[in-house]
């Protein structure tokens, strides 16, 4: 991709090696000259990303995701190309040239600078009106209330809002548009209503600590309105991408080299009071839904998580909902249990950071705290309690895949109703036994030509310095698709037994989808025999495809000669080309 200088990519790229980023996000396992990990970017059990040193690339086999070390991170930061050079140009102590890149993205870029401009003076106008004298003072009373001085304040950047009519004429001053501002979300109407008007603010903040949305909150006991309200999504803002608190947890997490554990909450309310009493890795989600990117993001930090939700109906059904995409994510999760109708804010202002701590060491396992609930929604002191009890917690532990895991649980069962484990075993069987629903198989489209994933399995044995696979007993004419051709020549170009296959992903032109199919081309082999062994054949799939076309088209030209010289020459080029097609050695089809 254009737009820095090509010797700077290069050696960005010699001094970030894809294997040391890569590792800094998800564990690697090391086999034979190349790293598999379970693949960041979709939700799997069985490691099916392969890291390639010597190529510099990364490929999972699951979901097709694939690239080079400035890809990954534009994938797992979900950032910019120029912002993800300069996440790796920091990590190698290289500094930055200027990002020279045209059309289309130059103006984007330039838009969404703009955009984050405005959104910072936004927050620095918000917080500059708490710290009014007059204008802010029952805003800071409210705030003082609820355990939050002046010091969190500037730390999180709260704010307030002073009515409808006063922010869009600030913002206009500094030269925003009224597009500008309906663009972000901070204005409403012809008239350009502040959206948040007579709240307290809370800049929401993306993992770079750029401000991307603004949550308002009531203080003065207003009626009939909402408790919050939050921005909308916009360009900048992804309510679904979006992890609140993040970028302080990062930079907690950097000040001490490690991270224990995370704290999650439902909101930025509750992420604001455990930093006031003292606890500072808590996050929250955007909304009542945990999405897996926000799990992944959560994944990056730390690998415990604690989920304290609020102590009410609903609060333990969004924590029994949001565990699932964390567990998806190979976290370890434990949940926290809260007096009822309290909340984390309510529970560190009453308990403390002790107490709370106290509340967090007493966390059980999700499974545990399923059962926990069962216990609790139906009782033990009753026979008919015990029995919806035991039919609760069957259909918890039916999903439980690891018998040993189900076995302790079961007994666990057993003890609290009185069932035998040999009566809850019966019963979970019968009940787990379901009927085979035959589903319709997919319609099954016309198969790829041969020689096409030939051509696949052998440029990807080129790509991978295999010794075995040698340019020089290739001709261009063999590959049929351009793609094809054009990795051929990147090939050729090489120094060979020193092709990096990562620098394909660099070039503007480079069929990405084909490339990908290229790379999933690797195949599974007992031995290297075999794998030169279809090598071979596959070049000979090529080589002989291309002559068996060649022969039909002399074939036809013979039929239409009438010169005797002319048909003898003809059928001696048709006699060598069957040669050709005889030979089992690719050599020999030159």
């Amino acid at each position: 991709m254009a737009g820095f200088p090509t010797q700077f990519i290069e050696e960005l790229k010699y001094k970030c090696d894809i294997v040391s980023v890569i590792s800094q996000y998800v564990p690697l396992t090391k086999k034979g000259n190349k790293y598999f990990c379970c693949c960041p970017f979709h939700n799997e059990k069985t490691a099916s990303m392969c890291v390639n040193t010597d190529g510099q690339y990364y490929h999972c086999f699951g979901c097709n995701a694939s690239g080079d070390v400035i890809t990954f991170i534009m994938e797992i930061e979900s950032v910019s190309y120029p912002d993800a050079v300069k996440i790796l140009a920091e990590k190698a102590g290289l500094a930055l040239p200027e990002y020279t890149g045209g059309g289309d993205f130059a103006k984007k870029k330039k838009k969404q600078d703009v955009l984050k401009q405005l959104m910072r003076d936004a927050a620095l106008y918000y917080h500059a009106n708490l710290k009014r004298e007059n204008e802010g003072r029952e805003a800071r009373q409210y705030l003082a209330s609820r355990g939050l001085d002046e010091q969190t304040a500037v730390r999180f950047g709260i704010g307030l809002s002073l009515g409808y009519d006063r922010l869009q004429g600030y913002m206009r001053r500094k030269g925003y548009s009224a597009e500008n501002l309906r663009e972000c979300g901070l204005v409403n109407g012809e008239r350009l209503s502040d959206a948040f008007a007579g709240r307290i603010i809370v800049p929401i903040m993306n993992g770079m600590g750029d401000v991307i949305a603004f949550g308002g909150r009531i203080y003065r006991g207003e009626k009939d309105v909402a408790k919050y309200k939050n921005s909308t999504n916009t360009v900048l803002f992804d309510k679904g991408r979006c992890v609140y608190g993040i970028n302080f947890v990062k930079k907690e997490k950097k000040q001490n080299g490690s991270l224990p554990f995370v704290i999650l909450v439902e909101g930025y309310m509750d992420v604001i009071s455990l930093a006031a009493a003292g606890i500072g890795n808590a996050v929250a989600g955007m909304g009542t839904a945990l999405t897996p990117y926000q799990a992944r993001e959560i994944k990056r930090l730390t690998d415990t998580v604690y989920v304290c939700y609020d102590g009410d109906a609903a609060g333990r059904k969004a924590a029994m909902r949001n565990v699932e995409p964390l567990i998806a994510e190979g976290l370890e999760v434990k949940v926290m249990a809260l007096d009822e109708g309290a909340d984390p804010d309510d529970t560190v202002r009453k308990e403390g950071k002790e107490g709370f701590d106290a509340r967090r060491a007493a966390a059980l396992p999700v499974l545990e705290y399923k059962l926990k609930l069962c216990e609790n929604a139906y009782g033990l002191d009753s026979a008919t309690g015990r029995a919806r009890y035991v039919s609760a917690a069957l259909k918890v532990l039916k999903e439980v895949e690891n018998t040993a895991e189900r076995e302790v649980y079961l007994g666990i069962v057993s003890d609290k109703s009185g069932v035998s484990v040999e009566t809850l075993k019966s019963e979970i069987a019968g009940k787990s036994a379901r009927p085979v629903v035959a589903r319709p198989s997919a319609p099954v489209g016309e198969k790829e030509k041969k020689s096409v994933r030939a051509a696949r399995f052998v440029l990807n044995k080129l790509l991978d310095n295999k010794v075995f696979a040698d340019v020089g007993t290739l001709c261009d004419e063999w590959f049929s698709l351009q793609a094809h051709r054009d990795i051929l020549a990147f090939v050729r170009s090489q120094p060979r037994g020193e092709i990096v296959a990562g620098k394909l992903f660099s070039a503007d032109d480079t069929d990405r989808e084909e490339l990908n199919r290229i790379l999933d081309a690797e195949g599974t082999f007992d031995s290297d025999l075999k794998e030169k062994a279809y090598y071979v054949d596959c070049v000979n799939v090529l080589a002989n495809e291309f002559i068996s076309s060649q022969l039909e088209t002399m074939t036809a030209a013979y039929k239409q000669l009438t010169d005797a010289g002319e048909r003898r020459e003809m059928l001696l080029k048709i006699r060598d080309l069957q040669i050709k097609l005889k030979s089992s050695d690719p050599a020999d089809k030159l």
